[in-house]
């Protein structure tokens, strides 16, 4: 594990159960380094060595003056600029790290320093002056963090799995998570897959007073909607630049992801004409031709001049990962490009330590197909939307189905199913798996008012928000982005000690973002429209024109072939009836249906045995 964990006292110290507790959670540091224990805090670290590679740049670090102490992961982009502040208002730093530079800013500012901080971070602080402890997440979740409260204490850690060594911490499995599980492929946060932990919220952080209280209070680190002067394409380069610039700053080697799509070639693009020299390049190559990329990727990396690397993921590939991604996540995620993620992550970390990727495009500037059915969807009167949505059943009888990539009539299917709903509730049957009225039929015990108290949280995001295009992005930047795909990089990465950084999601270029209008994003049913407009001055026009394919993986045809073995082990019925959480005979219909060819299945049969393999890894640590 890189990343942070450890306990804070609600009680100015901890009793004996409680120091029993901190000993759990303190053999996670490396034979005693990297741990800091006060009478009512612990604070561990393990560290992913980026900036500042000499010991000074160690944690558990205190200031200059010992009076606060952190713990820190992340990277903070404009920590320069922080520290000339911090220095010129006569504050002395020891050593030449970001993590120093937030301790010098919350000296200086309290904690109205957090939204000044532009980057990807999950920390703690403690102020041995006021006694009080901050947990801090940074404004869209880039980084993890899991905390527990308890009478002994706030336990927290980068990883859901350091909590399950806490006996205070009930993990028994929170059925209101598994329901919002199923039906979105992640848990939303706050939720955890267990009851006695939840996530801290993006842009959040969580105090713990000397008095034994704690409270979460949301900070605004995205900045002002501007209407900057100039035109709004040179205004986006600019910002663009800016943050891949800030992105780059490391002491080991960078590269990039590299998928042909429009975000990372962007990406790939800037950060080759600011260093001047070939980047490193990297993308992974499938078999199956409407999921493979190659065409795509290699235009790229020739038009830029990369040191461009492929390796290709073979379903044995995939097969032999299953375990170990399962163990690696903490809680399950159903995003079948985990795997492709992993293999790519780790054939990266053979050349560099820190990538640069696209992740967060498509939620700041409408990137998904989905976004386009909307704007269908919303033109259509009710009387034709409801019967859309009834011939959903004969369409799924009658039209072939097709294992490829965004086949046809997986949209169309995808679209008849949530045509007839409010824009919420549409929204997220196109995005996830499950419906609503499904769980019932699949689950053993089934709460009705989980399900009210997930729409009031799904809605929540979009309220008070006019356009109806906003409403859509700020639900994926919330819920799809934070807990599916920043989690499943994150944990990738991780698990093989490399960096990933999103420039995207730089301040800047979301400031940009949020006072960009409608017809930058979506123009004329063209998504990520601007940013077309960017990569065709730039690179070759049909990287321009490509429509939005994703990180995707066969594994329609997969489970119907080379994976179906481990289907047949996994969801056998006789396991699915001894476990006692999904109903057999449900379970048993979808996987007959898709091996038959009746259903494209993948989706829902993904779902399950993302869970399933979730529950073998963590079966010890008496979750289930």
């Amino acid at each position: 594990m890189c990343g942070i964990f450890g306990g804070l006292a609600l009680q100015g110290r901890f009793d004996e159960q409680g120091r029993r507790a901190v000993s759990a959670l303190a053999h996670r540091g490396p034979d005693g380094e990297g741990l800091v224990s006060l009478e009512s805090t612990l604070l561990g670290h393990r560290r992913l060595s980026i900036i500042d590679l000499s010991p000074s740049g160690d944690q558990p670090m205190w200031d200059a003056d010992r009076r606060v102490v952190i713990v820190f992961n992340g990277e903070i982009y404009n920590f320069r600029q922080l520290r000339s502040e911090c220095v010129a208002a006569g504050l002395r730093f020891t050593s030449a790290s970001d993590t120093e530079v937030i301790l010098g800013q919350y000296l200086l500012q309290g904690t109205k320093a957090f939204e000044r901080l532009n980057g990807m971070f999950a920390f703690c602080l403690h102020d041995t002056r006021s006694g009080e402890s901050f947990l801090v997440r940074d404004p869209f979740g880039i980084k993890p963090l899991y905390y527990a409260p308890t009478p002994l204490g706030v336990f927290f850690a980068s990883e859901l799995q350091v909590l399950f060594d806490i006996d205070a911490v009930d993990t028994a499995l929170d059925r209101r998570a598994l329901q919002a599980y199923l039906q979105l492929d992640f848990v939303p946060t706050p939720y955890s897959i267990v009851r006695g932990v939840r996530k801290l919220e993006a842009g959040s952080f969580l105090r713990v007073s000397r008095d034994a209280s704690f409270e979460v209070r949301r900070y605004d680190s995205r900045g002002e909607r501007v209407s900057a002067p100039g035109e709004a394409l040179e205004r986006f380069e600019a910002a663009m630049d800016a943050a891949v610039e800030r992105h780059l700053v490391s002491d080991v080697p960078v590269g990039v992801f590299l998928s042909g799509g429009l975000d990372s070639s962007i990406v790939a693009e800037t950060a080759t004409r600011l260093l001047g020299r070939p980047v490193e390049a990297f993308s992974i190559a499938f078999d199956d031709p409407s999921f493979d990329e190659s065409p795509h990727f290699t235009a790229v990396a020739k038009a830029i001049g990369a040191r461009h690397r492929v390796r290709k993921l073979a379903p044995r590939a995939m097969l032999e990962m299953v375990p170990e991604v399962a163990g690696r996540m903490g809680e399950p995620l159903a995003d079948g490009s985990i795997y492709p993620t992993l293999l790519l992550s780790r054939f990266a970390r053979e050349h560099v330590k820190v990538v640069l990727s696209g992740d967060g495009a498509d939620e700041l500037f409408a990137g998904y197909p989905t976004y386009v059915a909307h704007a269908v969807a919303r033109h259509l009167p009710a009387p034709l939307r409801s019967a859309l949505r009834a011939a959903s059943p004969a369409v799924h009888r009658f039209v072939p189905v097709r294992h490829e990539n965004f086949s046809t009539d997986y949209k169309l299917k995808k679209f008849l199913e949530g045509v007839d709903g409010d824009p919420v509730t549409r929204h997220f049957r196109w995005m996830g798996t499950f419906a609503p009225e499904e769980l019932p039929r699949l689950l053993t015990e089934y709460d009705p008012s989980a399900q009210d108290e997930l729409a009031r949280l799904l809605a929540a995001p979009a309220a008070g928000c006019d356009d109806w295009l906003e409403k859509l992005l700020r639900l994926d930047q919330r819920f799809y982005l934070q807990d599916g795909v920043l989690v499943k990089v994150d944990r990738a990465s991780m698990a093989v000690g490399l960096e990933v950084r999103v420039p995207f999601l730089d301040r800047e270029v979301v400031a940009f973002a949020d006072s960009a209008g409608r017809k930058h994003k979506l123009r004329n049913g063209t998504t990520k429209a601007l940013l077309r407009d960017v990569v065709a001055r730039r690179l070759p026009a049909s990287i321009a024109r490509r429509p939005k394919k994703g990180f995707g993986v066969p594994l329609g045809r997969w489970f119907r072939g080379e994976l179906r073995p481990l289907l047949e082990s996994v969801l056998a019925p006789e396991r699915i009836a001894t476990q006692g959480i999904f109903r057999p005979d449900f379970v048993s219909r979808l996987l007959d249906d898709h091996w038959s060819g009746r259903r494209d299945n993948r989706k829902q049969i993904f779902n399950l045995l993302s869970f399933m393999m979730w529950c073998d890894a963590f079966r010890r640590s008496g979750c289930v």
